[in-house]
């Protein structure tokens, strides 16, 4: 789990069909200093567990990761140029259960990486 200890959830807004989460990143934690030191960059392992960590926050259900049908790194993620940043959430059911979640993690006109994935309830 990555909430409360590698970022925080400072508020969320509700958006058109979906949420919006403004975030602080703690650039002091162990992920940041391994990767990598001196230059810390957020790894995409990370931006897909808080993906799947926030649909879970805002739906109340905890999710497994099913697939992730695309992903996007457009600019690195550096906790100390960039404490806080946005991460936009759309949720869409499946049919099977699943459900598929379009994120867009910015901060200002920034987009740093855009992804889908699909989660299924535990």
């Amino acid at each position: 789990m990555l909430k409360d200890d590698f970022f925080t959830i400072k508020e969320d807004v509700g958006a058109d069909n979906g949420i919006i989460y403004r975030l602080h990143l703690n650039a002091s934690h162990p992920i940041f200093r391994a990767h990598f030191a001196g230059n810390p960059v957020m790894p995409g392992a990370c931006i897909t567990q808080m993906i799947k960590e926030l649909a879970g926050v805002s739906s109340g259900i905890a999710y497994f990761i099913s697939s992730v049908r695309n992903m996007k790194f457009l600019h690195v993620i550096n906790p100390l140029e960039n404490p806080e940043i946005s991460v936009r959430l759309v949720n869409t059911p499946q049919e099977s259960g699943c459900v598929s979640v379009s994120a867009v993690i910015y901060d200002g006109d920034t987009v740093f990486s855009k992804a889908t994935v699909v989660l299924k309830p535990i």
